[in-house]
């Protein structure tokens, strides 16, 4: 039998406490977005900045009429309709909201794919879906959750869901569907939370792939590192803001978010072109219609102050997360030359258990979105190596 397709992935993983899911926005929610962008007051440009302030009007107008004139919501929900959705209740009457993509074969790898801001699940799916129906026929599991506080999961009900309880809550997901021993693949938030989960609990991770240098600073040992800080420091001047904001003060921010699809769209594509590897034209690299179903899901959701509120959780987060603490199990870095995060391998290697280091020829911050088909076959190769026990070896220098 040959691997899945999409037409085979309608029915989700019977697992009790988890349940069926189904998307089923209506008309009228779709109707409220037409009105409000129809009803949008834009702000007065006297001359064409580009990017250099912001994001630019010209691109954002042109993409607003696309959105308001073409994008179809319901030919998206209808898609996503076709995968496997559940919701399972974790923590009191929290729900966790994930997609389940099942390989071929019967023993499959699992692996856990987690997004980050301003992604989500629907940002991971290309590769996610390539990965479940790998090429080479190894067998892969895939679970792509929405972290608390993004797409369809609930929002906490609570202060305090910090990277080290999301990484709590995606572990307790794994186990609710039966999967004891896991890899865990992480980009931006995902990252993050991935690398916690990997160092609290190195009985379930049999591998951590990062593409995002989930690292906590140390002190810059070499002149490579010297140079690497001193490149990030003048990165945050440039282009930090949204984090001091959303790390600071996201319920302000989100007033206006929340009220505003063109808003929303304004401050996520700012940062698809900000953190991607592009030319003149965005969707040379992007498809609009996914990224446009990326920003249509927050806008539906609202969600703007509750995904936003992770960069605020992760400032409070006790006990502080250390430096010194090590992950030991096998990771594997893939760095994308886009990515603005830049972390030389010798500040990687000291956090890390590093088994494998690997140079992408294209992409950036949105990897999975942007190279899904090299994404997946570097993800699927590490799942394959780690399934192995004697092939996590680290790497030459």
């Amino acid at each position: 039998m040959g691997a899945p397709t999409l037409a085979d992935m309608t029915t989700a993983p019977a697992t009790p406490g988890a349940l069926p899911f189904r998307i089923e926005f209506s008309r009228r929610a779709i109707e409220d977005l037409h009105r409000r962008i129809d009803a949008a007051r834009w702000p007065d440009r006297r001359f064409d900045a580009a990017w250099d302030a912001g994001t630019s009007d010209a691109v954002l107008r042109d993409l607003v009429h696309y959105w308001r004139r073409e994008f179809d919501w319901f030919e998206w929900q209808e898609r996503l309709n076709r995968l496997p959705h559940i919701r399972a209740p974790l923590v009191d009457l929290e729900e966790t909201h994930a997609v389940v993509l099942a390989g071929p074969g019967s023993d499959r790898v699992p692996v856990l794919l987690l997004h980050g801001w301003p992604g989500s699940f629907i940002e991971l799916l290309p590769a996610a879906e390539r990965l479940a129906t790998d090429e080479d026929g190894a067998g892969i599991d895939v679970v792509i959750p929405s972290l608390p506080g993004f797409g369809f999961s609930d929002a906490p009900l609570a202060p305090g869901m910090h990277p080290g309880r999301i990484a709590e809550r995606m572990h307790d997901l794994m186990r609710l569907l039966g999967y004891e021993r896991y890899v865990v693949q992480g980009g931006d938030w995902g990252a993050i939370v991935g690398a916690r989960l990997a160092r609290a609990h190195p009985e379930a991770v049999i591998g951590l792939h990062l593409n995002f240098p989930a690292l906590v600073p140390d002190e810059a040992e070499t002149e490579e590192e010297r140079e690497a800080r001193d490149r990030s420091a003048r990165w945050r001047g440039q282009e930090s803001a949204y984090g001091q904001l959303q790390g600071t003060k996201p319920q302000t921010l989100a007033y206006g978010l929340t009220d505003s699809p063109i808003g929303q769209l304004a401050w996520i594509l700012e940062k698809f072109w900000a953190w991607s590897d592009h030319g003149d034209d965005l969707w040379d690299t992007f498809d609009r219609d996914q990224l446009l179903a990326n920003v249509t899901l927050y806008w539906l959701t609202g969600t703007a102050l509750s995904s936003a509120r992770t960069y605020l959780e992760a400032r409070r987060e006790r006990p502080v997360f250390r430096p010194t603490d090590r992950c030991e199990a096998p990771t594997a870095f893939t760095r994308y030359p886009a990515e603005p995060w830049f972390t030389p391998r010798s500040a990687f290697e000291r956090a890390y258990r590093l088994v494998r280091w690997t140079e992408a020829p294209r992409g950036g911050h949105f990897a999975a979105m942007e190279q899904p088909a090299w994404f997946a076959r570097d993800v699927a190769s590490f799942a394959r190596q780690v399934a192995r026990p004697s092939a996590v070896e680290p790497p030459a220098p």
